[in-house]
């Protein structure tokens, strides 16, 4: 267990299948058990679960450095914000990238969970919260470790994002998921410099313009079926 985090680490499972419980319990965590249905109410159900009023919200596949630790102990201990982002460091195959919008990701995870909730989005929750300031240091998260794995949660967000779009009224065409696409690697590329990761840079503008294509071809599907009676 982190010594930074104390007695106070708990850990929500989604009822996995793996020794992922038993390996939060040998380390002294508090496991409970909660079934997926989005990342927004499975953040607010373990806010409620905790005892503390800051509580940072870390993924499976999140690692804190020590300097963001240090920031978090010391905001904590004298908070001017309701909720605080830290700098996200995105690893692909074990490299971190410098540029895209992977490589500026900012993420909101100390939260006064008194005043703070996640607001459902398709994919990941937005938190809400009355003022957002930001902590020092990094939070370094191995996000691409594996490509097979990583293309079919790409599916899946796709699908989110695509329930999102036509929840919203929107509608969409095949040639749009064409224009989407080719705009998404263009900005992930070229116009913020992903091209300077190398392969992986190219790689994540791929997916990322792929991931584009299927949500809107989902919604061009959707919008040719019409609705359903």
């Amino acid at each position: 267990m982190s010594s930074w985090a104390g007695d106070v680490v708990v850990v929500i499972d989604p009822r996995t299948r793996d020794r992922s419980c038993e390996v939060a319990l040998t380390a002294g965590a508090r496991v409970l058990e909660h079934p997926f249905a989005s990342s927004a109410a499975q953040s607010n159900w373990g806010l409620e679960q905790c005892r503390h009023d800051w509580v940072f919200v870390l993924d499976a596949d999140e690692r804190v450095e020590p300097a963001l630790a240090r920031a978090i102990v010391a905001t904590a201990s004298a908070p001017r914000h309701a909720a605080y982002a830290v700098r996200r460091l995105n690893y692909v195959l074990g490299r971190p990238l410098r540029f895209g919008s992977w490589g500026r990701d900012r993420i909101v995870r100390l939260v006064d969970r008194r005043a703070a909730r996640f607001e459902e989005r398709a994919v990941h929750g937005a938190i809400r919260a009355p003022s957002v300031g930001r902590l020092g240091g990094r939070l370094h998260h191995h996000t691409l470790r594996e490509l097979e794995p990583y293309l079919r949660r790409l599916v899946e967000y796709a699908r989110r994002g695509a329930e999102d779009v036509l929840a919203s009224g929107g509608r969409g065409s095949v040639a749009g998921a064409v224009a989407h696409a080719e705009w998404r690697f263009v900005r992930e590329y070229f116009l913020r410099l992903g091209f300077l990761d190398g392969w992986r840079g190219l790689l994540v503008a791929i997916l990322a313009a792929h991931g584009s294509f299927l949500k809107w071809a989902l919604v061009a599907e959707a919008t040719r079926k019409g609705p359903h009676p």
